[in-house]
């Protein structure tokens, strides 16, 4: 090459550098780090699921927001993890939906774990890709070296972030079968408790078998316990049972659950799983358009000696349309071990929903991250 042809080619290097936009990684410090974590969603679908998608919603805290305000996002990238270092993942497509928008609150004042409800306004649909017109590369089994940014999502609506908690919604259906492609994440311990499944409640007359779940910061000494239900049916008249709901608080599970079959005259597996030492009445309110929720709130003593005690929780709902005499169903029964009495922690950087089985609908509820949990992103 000749010096003007060189000096040609400078050039237009240069002036592709200068109008390319500028990278960025979050969390901060990720660049040339691996995350701490795993996270399988969004490029994961699993086998036995109701549905082959794969929902994925992250919440980042504004301060936590590595670019300025006012910047065009054109594009995201995801790298595969270092924790399996000698596994190697396949490639596969499958249809791919990204939505980027504003959060109704910072990742530590989320609450509801309806995707839907999350948005602050409309969010934009940056990507549409539908079909199987989406493809995840395959990702070689990393050893000891630094994964490259192989998934890269380019939008094709770009999206100007205007200040506020930044929310983004990943939504995979893998064109057939199941998928399995593991991303780089951070994570943060919080000190939270845990819940665990003690078994599920009984279908009520809107098809729904109602479920909950407590907040999980809430799951430690000297906090306001809240337990959040979802899947009542919807008050149809003012001043009727069904404005009502009762939660059973236990401080033992019942090595046989008791079935209420007998009392409720419903055949269909209502049983009682915890020893009923406090009933509350809460008021069903919060109404999607499908089904009505319940709050209890518990203020738990802030002594250390709770750190790793166990609570067994279920809701009574009432529900004119059963055809049993009792007139009502149960939720779900849960076991919370409750996590240590800790010091006051720093804002979540992120908070993560995700649900595999979706069915690509905003009806979808997902499940919370217990700690500060996020993916390791690369934008533009």
């Amino acid at each position: 090459m000749n010096l003007a042809r060189k000096s040609t080619a400078c050039v237009a290097l240069a002036a592709i550098a200068a109008s390319a936009p500028a990278q960025f990684v979050f969390p901060a410090g990720q660049a040339s780090v691996p995350g701490n974590a795993v996270m399988n969603a969004p490029f994961s679908a699993l086998a036995g699921q109701p549905n082959g998608a794969t929902r994925c919603m992250v919440v980042l805290d504004p301060a936590a927001v590595p670019f300025p305000v006012g910047t065009s996002v054109f594009r995201v990238a995801f790298r595969r993890d270092t924790a399996y270092p000698s596994t190697a993942y396949g490639a596969f497509n499958g249809s791919l939906q990204v939505r980027m928008g504003s959060a109704i609150a910072v990742p530590d004042g989320v609450q509801d774990v309806r995707f839907a409800r999350l948005w602050n306004g409309n969010p934009t649909i940056v990507l549409n890709a539908t079909g199987s017109s989406f493809a995840v590369p395959a990702a070689a089994a990393p050893g000891t070296s630094l994964p490259p940014w192989s998934v890269v999502v380019n939008f094709t609506t770009p999206y100007t972030w205007n200040g506020g908690p930044l929310a983004i919604d990943f939504l995979w259906t893998p064109a057939g079968g199941s998928a399995s492609w593991r991303c780089d994440a951070f994570t943060t311990a919080r000190g939270n408790g845990t819940f665990r499944s003690l078994g599920q409640g009984c279908t009520g007359s809107n098809g729904y078998r109602p479920f909950h779940y407590p907040l999980p910061e809430t799951t430690v000494p000297g906090a306001m316990l809240t337990l959040q239900m979802e899947g009542a049916v919807r008050p149809a008249t003012p001043g009727t049972l069904q404005d009502l709901s009762m939660h059973i608080l236990g401080f033992a599970a019942l090595p046989t659950p008791l079935d209420l079959g007998p009392v409720l005259g419903t055949p269909n597996g209502c049983f009682l799983r915890n020893d009923a030492v406090l009933t509350t009445v809460n008021p069903i309110g919060n109404s999607s358009a499908l089904f009505g929720r319940a709050v209890h709130q518990v203020a738990l003593p802030a002594s250390a000696a709770l750190g790793g005690a166990n609570l067994y929780s279920q809701w009574l709902l009432f529900d004119l349309g059963v055809s049993s005499p009792l007139k009502a169903t149960v939720s779900d029964g849960i076991e919370i071990t409750l996590g240590q009495l800790p010091p006051p922690p720093a804002p979540r950087r992120a908070r993560t929903l995700w649900k595999f089985g979706a069915t690509g609908f905003d009806i979808d509820s997902g499940k919370m991250a217990a700690d500060e949990y996020g993916p390791v992103l690369r934008f533009n």
